[in-house]
């Protein structure tokens, strides 16, 4: 079905080249040309004395010295003039703001990276970038960590860091405890802006050994709050290059213009702990739409304990949701997450662009309260959808709780805007839908349903819809399609099974003492050679040794 020209996602060599031209552009204003080191840790500044690692910079400070921390630099270009090697500091006085963009030059190396951080006592140092392109620029360079900062401004970027040499790998970023806010462009579309924008556009290039932990990145104009292309340009999906080792975690992302937390084109990522509302603001965007926490082209991928909430879109209303694993992804899984109250869905599932996207789990989550969004093309909880001869196959939905309240009526699970293929188990099993409104499933013959609670308090007859045909009886649903073997229609008794305040849930959701869901789950891997559940529910309790599984997010007793 096509229907998705407005979706998020780009092909991975169409993005980059739009980075390409930006990277152009800012080479000859001369804004890369002065900061910029190769890959080797070479620039072009005055060296620093040999026996000097720690430089200090106070722009409180009447003079500028020599960068100890008796006579500290008092200024962003006494920093940015230097060269800067393996293991040197870059310390900046606490209570104290520098105005200007910050470039230091030069690279670190393994084990002997580039700190950039705080001294003294009292509030993070505040460098605001104004009207320049960023407030922190690094370009071509590896082994840095910044920390303890609060980087207010820039035009495009809070934090840019960025890469555009051929066939180089670049290693090791490391954000922490930043406060990123401010940036002031104004985007018409998604993808070209951000308070901390990681990307690369060299040919056959990546970057690995990424870390963002402890990030807040707020209250912007710009597009996106937190953005990894770690893999760079190329020709076409096949010669796609992935960076490795990617890791968001403590981090928040809210009143940004598109996307909250994104990471692309990379392998083994893992994006946990993190909090994503307010997105999707720009109400002057057009094409392609927006999503709180999502990855793209994103190969064995976990996202969990994350809570994404009160997210927009915009256009044609696409998207707008709180996870999504898009297309050309592989094995992901989407685990022990709480989204509620958005616009759109709370997890997506893509496949596009003659890809299969395969192996992805979606277990322990709760979703409640989204599809806030009148009229929405996208509904549901759970939203599957292919286009241009992508599929999906071997998708494993099972042990999350929704709770389904959307403001236009819709069905809570939707599969069948997909080509899913059945080449591994494809199923939707122990998961609990309470409804306020009647609509539960639309799904096709490749899912195998069973062992699922539904219940619904709304207006209307429950309906179900399986391969074209509406059934609006359990029994009628049951025997006319042969599915949902130890199913139930009944109350599963939830401890507030409406709730969709902000903050993970830690006693909602729960059974009640005599529950039907309690014991009436099936072990999803039977069969499955090399297959497992998982370590713990969404509340952190141990699961089951191989039986006696509740159906639903909650493990416990």
């Amino acid at each position: 079905m096509m229907m998705r020209q407005a979706r998020h996602s780009l092909p991975g060599w169409m993005f980059p080249r739009m980075l390409w031209a930006f990277a152009a552009a800012l080479v000859a204003s001369g804004m890369l040309g002065c900061g910029g080191s190769t890959a080797s840790g070479t620039g072009t500044g005055t060296s620093p004395p040999p026996l000097q690692t720690a430089f200090y910079l106070d722009c409180s400070a009447t003079a500028n010295g020599s960068g100890t921390q008796a006579s500290p630099w008092n200024a962003l270009s006494s920093a940015n003039n230097y060269a800067f090697q393996p293991g040197d500091q870059l310390l900046l006085n606490r209570g104290t703001t520098c105005n200007g963009m910050l470039q230091p030059r030069g690279s670190g190396s393994s084990g002997l990276p580039i700190t950039i951080d705080a001294y003294g006592t009292g509030a993070q140092p505040v460098i605001n970038g104004g009207t320049n392109t960023a407030g922190v620029l690094l370009a071509n360079q590896q082994y840095w960590e910044i920390n303890n900062l609060e980087i207010v401004g820039g035009n495009q970027f809070g934090v840019s860091i960025y890469a555009n040499v051929d066939n180089v790998n670049l290693d090791h970023i490391y954000l922490r405890n930043l406060n990123v806010h401010g940036a002031t462009w104004a985007p018409a579309t998604r993808d070209n802006s951000g308070e901390v924008f990681i990307s690369n556009t060299g040919m056959h290039a990546t970057m690995s050994d990424i870390l963002i932990d402890g990030v807040i990145a707020h209250d912007t104009q710009a597009s996106e709050g937190i953005s990894i292309y770690a893999g760079g340009s190329s020709v076409n999906a096949s010669d796609q290059q992935l960076g490795n080792n990617i890791t968001v975690q403590n981090s928040t992302a809210h009143d940004v213009g598109g996307d909250g937390i994104l990471v692309m084109t990379a392998s083994n990522v893992l994006m946990q702990n993190n909090v994503t509302y307010h997105t999707g603001l720009c109400s002057a965007c057009t094409g392609s739409t927006p999503g709180a926490l999502w990855e793209w082209f994103c190969h064995t991928c976990t996202v969990q304990n994350n809570e994404s909430y009160a997210n927009s879109t915009w256009g044609q209303g696409y998207d707008g949701g709180d996870f999504d694993i898009d297309y050309y992804n592989t094995n992901n899984i989407v685990q022990y997450n709480y989204g509620h109250d958005t616009a759109g869905y709370c997890v997506s599932v893509f496949g596009a662009e003659n890809y299969v996207d395969s192996g992805h789990i979606i277990r322990y989550n709760v979703c409640s309260n989204n599809t806030q969004l009148a009229n929405s093309p996208d509904p549901g909880e759970i939203l599957l959808n292919t286009w241009d001869g992508g599929s999906i196959d071997g998708l494993q939905i099972y042990n999350n709780t929704f709770y389904w309240n959307p403001v236009t009526p819709g069905m809570a699970i939707n599969t069948t805007w997909a080509y899913v293929t059945a080449n591994q188990p494809d199923l939707f099993e122990n998961n609990i839908i309470y409804g306020a409104a009647p609509g539960m499933v639309a799904s096709s013959s490749p899912f195998t349903f069973s062992n699922n609670i539904y219940w619904t308090t709304g207006a209307g007859s429950p309906s179900w819809q399986f391969n074209g045909t509406t059934y609006t009886d359990f029994a009628s649903y049951q025997s006319g399609t042969g599915q949902e073997a130890g199913s139930l229609f009944t109350d599963p008794l939830l401890n507030d099974p409406d709730y969709h305040s902000t903050g993970m849930p830690t006693s909602v959701f729960t059974l009640q003492a005599g529950s039907p869901a309690i014991g009436a789950g099936t072990n999803v891997c039977n069969g499955q050679s090399g297959c497992s559940m998982g370590a713990e529910d969404f509340f952190g309790n141990p699961l089951p040794n191989g039986s006696s599984y509740n159906i639903g997010a909650y493990q416990g007793p």
